[in-house]
């Protein structure tokens, strides 16, 4: 019995080995060999780029510094930013005091960032405020009435590094005394009685060249100082502080008159990269951002042998020539999904599964001898998907992403020329990777 069992188990393997050897071997084979694969590269995918507005306003107090200056060029216009500051009063012992003498009053601004030119001399113009600044929210649109004539004029040459070096414009002399005098007399004696005669003031650039300041307002650093010393023997020096308060912005203003992009009134008004010397612009200050359309990705053919999107890059190029010129573009770009209205709707999946959003860091290789630098965004998933039907190529809009808050005035002043995809050099251009049977 025992012996029957054995051999009809042989005989039950023998028929299952016999099963999996039959049949056509190289079934699978006909359709993807392995040894046929192969990646190809495609970069001539078209990708069109226009320049569009962004209309926004965004909140430019309570952050750590004030901006003055001023950029024009032939495509984006003037763009001119302007200051606002009041001053707090500083806790002191001068009142009723005879025995020291007022030497000078002096605004004193330390140095948050400079961009662009820093070669050329800048001229800075402090106007006093007409009323007390009242606590509120103040905006890249916000202003305030000022005197019509300046309390002093100030002609020096940017500080490229921020470093410790101050701004220092000295007041007249008869503002000082009457401040002097009435600390030591008792009629100021806080905020409300400080701003009651001196409200504040408006910082304002009359240079013509391209140079944005940014001032900090750490309360440690910047501000009104009285200089006075003792009439001693010693002769000893001392100074008060009156630290720039926390109701202080910046005011943006853009005019565009007789610029190539004058065309842009409305949000959904366009102006196409062949109109601007193949390029297109992103700035938040200056309410400019490029849409990025790919007209027709929904029509690819995909060859017989397709197998599948190894990978999808947009290249885009910055316009630059040196990495020494002050002006670097925003440290980071983000698509965004958009419509008729260039209004941000959603953002773009990045990355080869989409669980990322589609943006890139500014990169450069400082060991190249021409300047070689871009924004790199994967678009492998996003890509992959209109390729493959599942999804329809939508227009785009590239920015500098706002979701996070800035303590700085920086990435709004910051500003980026792009070149298109016929650009003789800093060409933007999307890349796809296939794998694909020979």
């Amino acid at each position: 019995m025992r012996t029957l069992w054995y051999a009809g188990l042989l005989w039950l393997a023998g028929i299952v080995l016999f099963a999996c050897q039959s049949g056509d071997l190289n079934v699978g084979q006909s359709i993807i060999n392995p040894q046929q694969l192969q990646v190809q590269s495609v970069d001539s995918i078209t990708v069109k780029t226009s320049t569009v507005m962004r209309t926004d306003s965004f909140v430019t107090s309570g952050v750590n510094d004030m901006v003055v200056g001023q950029w024009k060029d032939a495509n984006t216009g003037l763009q001119t930013a302007q200051a606002f500051a009041a001053i707090d009063y500083p806790s002191n012992s001068l009142v009723s005091q005879t025995n020291f003498r007022l030497d000078s009053l002096v605004l004193e601004l330390g140095y948050s960032f400079t961009y662009g030119d820093t070669t050329s001399t800048f001229d800075l113009e402090a106007y006093q405020l007409n009323r007390p600044v009242l606590a509120q929210l103040f905006y890249n649109t916000s202003t305030l009435a000022y005197a019509a004539k300046p309390l002093v004029k100030q002609t020096f040459v940017p500080n490229q590094n921020s470093g410790t070096r101050l701004v220092k414009i000295r007041l007249p002399s008869e503002l000082a005394q009457t401040l002097y005098d009435k600390i030591i007399s008792g009629a100021i004696t806080d905020n409300i009685t400080l701003n009651d005669y001196l409200p504040g003031f408006s910082l304002v650039c009359k240079s013509t060249s391209n140079t944005f300041l940014g001032f900090t307002t750490n309360p440690s650093v910047s501000g009104l100082r009285m200089y006075y010393h003792d009439t001693d023997i010693n002769r000893t020096q001392a100074t008060l502080l009156f630290s720039i308060s926390s109701l202080h912005f910046t005011n943006l203003k853009n005019d565009r008159t007789g610029a190539t992009l004058s065309a842009l009134k409305n949000r959904s008004d366009v102006v196409a990269s062949d109109l601007t010397d193949k390029t297109t612009f992103v700035t938040l200050g200056a309410g400019l951002q490029t849409r990025v359309e790919f007209p027709y990705l929904n029509d690819f053919f995909r060859p017989e042998t397709f197998a599948d999107i190894n990978r999808a890059l947009l290249i885009i190029s910055p316009v630059r020539r040196d990495l020494r010129d002050n002006m670097n573009p925003p440290p980071g770009l983000q698509l965004y999904q958009t419509n008729n209205q260039n209004e941000l709707i959603a953002t773009v999946p990045g990355g080869t599964i989409g669980s990322d959003v589609a943006g890139a860091n500014y990169s450069s290789d400082r060991a190249a001898i021409l300047l070689t630098d871009s924004y790199t965004i994967d678009l492998t998933y996003y890509i992959s998907q209109i390729i493959k039907k599942k999804g329809l190529s939508q227009p785009l809009i590239l920015t500098v992403p706002t979701s996070s808050g800035f303590n700085t005035l920086l990435p709004y002043i910051q500003r980026v020329t792009l070149g298109d995809r016929l650009r003789p050099n800093d060409q933007l251009q999307l890349k796809l990777f296939m794998t694909s049977g020979s």
